[in-house]
């Protein structure tokens, strides 16, 4: 349906009398009849449309195809065309002189370059901009970057944080794992309204499956960083993706591909490159880069990768004014693990004898989560609220090879002594203390 719609647009726009526009132009008004600003926008593409200016709409519930295929993320959207190729495209509510500008610039639109503010992008309503796009065009991936997506795509999942309105969707990505226990990095802003307290439901896939595991709040920082940990027990075997180590950079210009679930769908890959390096709040001296493309909703918490599969970034905000997406970087995902013990992620090399997304930090695979956290919102000058928890309380998965289920090796005991956090590793926990945080977990 897609080539077939987009072959009658062209036929449209070919046909169109020379004429009928400043510099051959034609407007395509992408909107949807439940997009309030996309009514309030109807008088104004009246006006045009009286004056002879040749309107295609688009209802993006209708034609969804065709909404993907010019990458069309929010309502209402309007493109230029001229000689049957795109010349500039404007996102939002617009006046009758920025549509007419636009018309009339027809081959020669300009950009408007993204700027930073103080209290980054995020304080920042969404404005609207004229803006030439390179062609959306995937291409053919290496065998080796091949790999590296399907190994992406398999460690992304669908998170559903649930309050007393219903709940918001996101993405995380699975960075560890430790016997039954697996950890998914994702987005702290997810979590902001909560402070962890709601039910949190993940979606893991494999082989065209989905299935639904709870999840635990481990840690967050939905400020500067936005960045958290949610622990899951998967029911089906999963692969943790490796982060960026240490001492590998990302340079301005880098192609990169991100993973996230458009509005709660499933998770779906964005080819893209890197346009911007902590480029914002740098009065916190903030890890973040920034990508040409905007993400949509749903996307945020997902993973952004090198060509390698090395998670890198993690979406937590848009920029529609530039159409850039801002993901909070490895300094900040480095900041998240050293907070619960895990550093050894990216100083060693994935296969290293307790490096790589599998290894703990005792080296034994059997070492749980078993310290869990249910912070308050946090900020980067003082540590959230916690409270411990035991999730080898909970009942595990059977393991395929039938083996009995085997203690934890280690527990991770927070304690909050006189306004500060203090971390506690006990190696070979006894029965009794093992039983001690079972019974405050059931209290």
């Amino acid at each position: 349906m897609g080539q077939v719609t987009f072959a009658l647009l062209l036929s449209m726009v070919a046909a169109l009398p020379l004429a009928a526009a400043p510099s051959d132009a034609v407007l395509i008004e992408f909107g949807s009849p439940q997009c309030s600003p996309c009514r309030a926008m109807q008088p104004v593409v009246r006006q045009l449309e009286d004056a002879g200016v040749p309107v295609r709409h688009v209802d993006v519930g209708r034609e969804r195809d065709l909404a993907v295929r010019y990458g069309v993320r929010r309502t209402p959207t309007y493109l230029v065309f001229s000689g049957g190729q795109e010349q500039a495209r404007l996102v939002g509510v617009q006046s009758l002189a920025d549509l007419q500008a636009a018309l009339r610039r027809g081959t020669q639109p300009a950009l408007t370059p993204t700027r930073s503010v103080a209290d980054g992008p995020q304080s920042v309503p969404p404005q609207t901009r004229l803006a030439s796009l390179e062609p959306r065009v995937e291409a053919m991936p290496s065998v080796s970057t091949a790999d590296a997506i399907e190994r992406a795509r398999a460690a992304t999942v669908r998170l559903r944080v649930f309050d007393d309105q219903g709940y918001g969707a996101g993405t995380g990505t699975i960075i560890h794992q430790h016997g039954p226990e697996a950890l998914v990095l994702t987005c702290g802003h997810l979590f902001r309204e909560t402070k962890g307290a709601g039910k949190i439901e993940v979606d893991v896939y494999s082989q065209g499956k989905t299935h639904t595991v709870l999840g635990q709040l481990v840690d967050y920082d939905a400020e500067h960083r936005d960045i958290a940990l949610v622990a899951i027990r998967p029911t089906i075997p999963v692969q943790p993706v490796a982060v960026l180590a240490h001492e590998d950079v990302v340079r301005t210009g880098d192609s990169v591909f991100s993973f996230g679930c458009d509005r709660g769908a499933d998770p779906s890959r964005r080819d893209t490159r890197i346009t911007g390096v902590n480029k914002y709040n740098q009065h916190v001296n903030a890890s973040n880069f920034e990508i040409a493309g905007a993400p949509i909703d749903g996307r945020s918490g997902g993973g952004l990768f090198d060509q390698q599969g090395r998670l890198i970034g993690v979406c937590n905000s848009a920029d529609y004014k530039g159409d850039v997406g801002i993901y909070t970087g490895p300094g900040s995902i480095r900041w998240q693990l050293d907070r619960v013990d895990l550093a050894q992620l990216y100083q060693q090399s994935p296969g290293g004898p307790n490096g790589g997304p599998n290894g703990g930090s005792s080296g034994d695979p059997r070492t749980q989560f078993a310290s869990q956290q249910t912070p308050a919102q946090s900020s980067p000058a003082a540590a959230p609220q916690t409270r411990m928890a035991d999730l080898n309380a909970a009942s595990p998965p059977q393991a395929s090879s039938g083996s009995p289920r085997v203690g934890p090796q280690s527990i991770i005991v927070i304690m909050q002594e006189g306004g500060e956090n203090r971390m506690v590793t006990v190696k070979q926990p006894s029965p009794e203390l093992r039983s001690l945080l079972e019974r405050e977990l059931h209290r």
